[in-house]
């Protein structure tokens, strides 16, 4: 990669000048991370398998170029012509993640920092994308893992008529006819503040999608906070303190909480992603409870589970 670099620095003399500091940066899966003179990051797409959802970050950078609570796109290229990888050349986010401070803060704090959050979806949910069927993708993303639940002989006979009752419900409640820009991955990981700023990081999952999609990680974060965090900041996740988040939302941001049948649509939402992580964890049973319990909110059977904010 030494030769990657050196060739994306060279093709960017303008920007970096004739002798940049370069430093590999040790994160990432999918990429290959370096900062240039303390003030860039080149990420390089060393996957070929995740250039599509790298394609999708750098189209999220150009559709919210007015947006100050993102990282600044300087230079971005996918046509491997001199650089044989997708890459893109990001303004460098100071601070921490919000995992490494949350416990720290006051509410009066955690309070602004929601509203700045808020600020930030309502710029990226300004972006309007076509009309699609929403119930038939969710149902695309339930149906095969429920075969591979039967399969591996999960759930009950009276489990897994709870959960087709559940979907027989996606008609009801996943219609949409507004589909907004989603970062789609918003937890306290992706979110840094530095000076009582914050910046929103990581776009490759964004989507178009129903603005209540948006709720769906973040709202799980704030039930389950440690689900999200690195082993380095899990311990500092208590749930106690996460507990006013959605009211502030709900101040700074009502128009998504207003969604009609949204606890119902965030059932359904995880039932899904606790499914996907049931069937390739099947000894797991705090998953299959999470899968039932959803289930249960979805088909009003258990409104004590559905927690107002």
């Amino acid at each position: 990669m030494d030769k990657i670099i050196d060739l994306i620095i060279k093709n960017n003399e303008l920007l970096f000048g004739t002798n940049p500091r370069v430093e590999k940066i040790n994160v990432g899966f999918t990429n290959t991370l370096y900062r240039v003179n303390d003030s860039y990051i080149v990420k390089v797409c060393t996957d070929v398998d995740n250039e599509e959802e790298f394609k999708k970050e750098i189209a999220f950078y150009n559709s919210n170029k007015d947006n100050s609570l993102i990282p600044k796109l300087y230079y971005s290229n996918t046509d491997k012509i001199d650089v044989p990888y997708f890459y893109e050349i990001l303004e460098k986010v100071n601070g921490v993640s919000l995992y490494n401070v949350w416990h720290t803060y006051t509410e009066e704090q955690r309070e602004d920092i929601i509203r700045q959050l808020c600020d930030a979806m309502k710029q990226m949910h300004s972006i309007k994308g076509d009309r699609y069927n929403w119930t038939e993708y969710m149902k695309k993303e339930f149906n095969p893992l429920y075969e591979k639940a039967k399969e591996l002989n999960i759930f009950s006979d009276e489990e897994q008529q709870l959960l087709e009752q559940a979907y027989s419900d996606f008609d009801k409640y996943l219609e949409s006819d507004e589909f907004v820009l989603v970062h789609n991955d918003l937890h306290f990981d992706n979110i840094f503040i530095d000076n009582g700023r914050i910046k929103i990081i990581d776009f490759e999952r964004s989507m178009y999608a129903p603005r209540d999609f948006e709720l769906d990680i973040f709202y799980r974060m704030i039930r389950k906070p440690w689900k999200f965090a690195s082993e380095e900041t899990e311990e500092y996740t208590e749930a106690g303190q996460y507990s006013n988040i959605m009211s502030y939302v709900n101040r700074y941001y009502p128009e998504i909480v207003n969604t009609p049948n949204l606890y119902e649509r965030l059932g359904i939402y995880d039932i899904v992603y606790f499914l996907a992580q049931l069937v390739r964890h099947p000894e797991l049973d705090e998953l299959k409870k999470d899968v039932l319990s959803a289930a249960k909110i979805v088909t009003s059977r258990d409104k004590n589970i559905i927690k107002k904010w």
